[in-house]
């Protein structure tokens, strides 16, 4: 699993609200046991902040909530789906934003 990896969100309750997860921590630290990540959401009435960011993802219009950012077993992640890799830059300045203020 890479940074800015998508993989399936494992929890059936919230997965028709967020179907996936956005792998924000660096995959050179592989032996940790836990990933921070920020759920990408299906939210369209959502009302965007500064710290979302929409994205394009197998054909949906998708939504990464920074502002929501919080790690999960390592073992519980599967399925990868693709990568936002693309989007590294405003990702990044989204997280600048969350852990900076700028």
């Amino acid at each position: 699993m890479r940074q800015f990896d998508v993989v399936d969100n494992p929890s059936e309750r919230s997965r028709a609200h967020a179907p996936y997860f956005v792998v924000l921590q660096s995959h050179h630290l592989h032996q940790l046991d836990s990933v921070v990540v920020a759920p990408v959401l299906r939210d369209a009435a959502r009302t965007m902040s500064a710290l979302d960011l929409e994205v394009d993802l197998l054909g949906e219009r998708l939504v990464i909530a920074l502002g929501e950012v919080f790690s999960l077993e390592r073992a519980g992640l599967k399925g990868t789906r693709g990568s936002l890799a693309g989007h590294e830059d405003a990702i990044r300045r989204g997280l600048d934003r969350l852990f900076t203020g700028f």
